[in-house]
């Protein structure tokens, strides 16, 4: 419990994190509110979605998980950070076995950024509840979409902090673990959805778009959501990453040296 409540304060008392939950809720709702006037001055029809539909509207409300870039790189500054300021030490050192320091890190990271991901997320589905509300005839999101959107963001939030946490222990210069998180995160991911969707569904941002069992069709951008998994198989293959990605930050952790 002590553990718990050390790795909670540093968490708390860390501005940088707090402007991370700032820059979280900002590009989330802007991401939803933005897309309604996109659509909307889409006369040529080159995204093939009306909002006057339920794809229209799933297409709006899928942007509120925009956030989810934060939840990595809050999992990777934890760790990473411990490494930049020579705290590291100190921390193992703080109980008699490294795995329990491990453990208490990814407890709290893995709720922190299930937190970041829902307050975002929240953000992200007010905005584009204002946005569509200016729209003359705006189609109505698939049902239980708001259930679906808070659930699928809980979860994210716990297996992408975890994912964080084990960057920031493969790669301890944090600038560095950042950058590769970025660079993955903004060029490989995305083409592998568009290029390749069939492999890209099992990656977790096709996950976590799986899980809000959205209605969009655009094959002008490669995406069609009902090539997706099912929303409960794709919960579990994210729940089986974020114990993969575990293992691997507990087992790295455990055989290095730290200094």
């Amino acid at each position: 419990m002590r553990l718990l409540v050390s790795e909670l304060r540093k968490v708390i008392y860390v501005r940088a994190n707090w402007g991370i939950l700032i820059a979280a809720v900002f590009v989330s709702a802007l991401s939803t509110a933005v897309t309604v006037p996109i659509l909307q001055v889409d006369t040529a029809g080159a995204f093939g979605v009306s909002l006057e539909t339920t794809m229209g509207a799933d297409a709006v409300y899928a942007n509120a998980v925009s956030g989810y870039i934060f939840a990595i790189i809050l999992g990777v500054i934890m760790m990473a950070s411990e490494y930049r300021h020579g705290t590291a030490v100190a921390t193992f050192l703080t109980s008699p076995k490294r795995s329990r320091v491990v453990l208490a890190k990814l407890a709290v990271g893995a709720v922190a950024s299930s937190v970041l991901m829902l307050v975002s997320a929240l953000a992200g589905f007010i905005a584009g509840w204002i946005a569509l509300s200016t729209v003359e005839n705006a189609g109505t999101p698939s049902e239980n979409l708001f259930l679906n959107l808070m659930l699928a963001s809980v979860l994210a939030g716990v297996v992408l902090g975890i994912i964080g946490l084990a960057i920031g222990t493969l790669i301890k210069n944090q600038l560095l673990a950042i950058v590769a998180t970025l660079i993955y995160l903004f060029v490989i991911d995305p083409l592998l959805l568009t290029l390749a969707p069939d492999a890209g569904k099992y990656l977790p941002t096709g996950l976590i778009t799986a899980m809000l069992s959205l209605d969009i069709q655009a094959p002008e951008f490669g995406i069609d959501t009902s090539q997706y998994l099912p929303p409960l198989t794709a919960a579990g293959l994210l729940v089986v990453i974020g114990f993969v990605f575990a293992g691997v930050a507990m087992l790295t952790s455990l055989r290095r040296d730290v200094d």
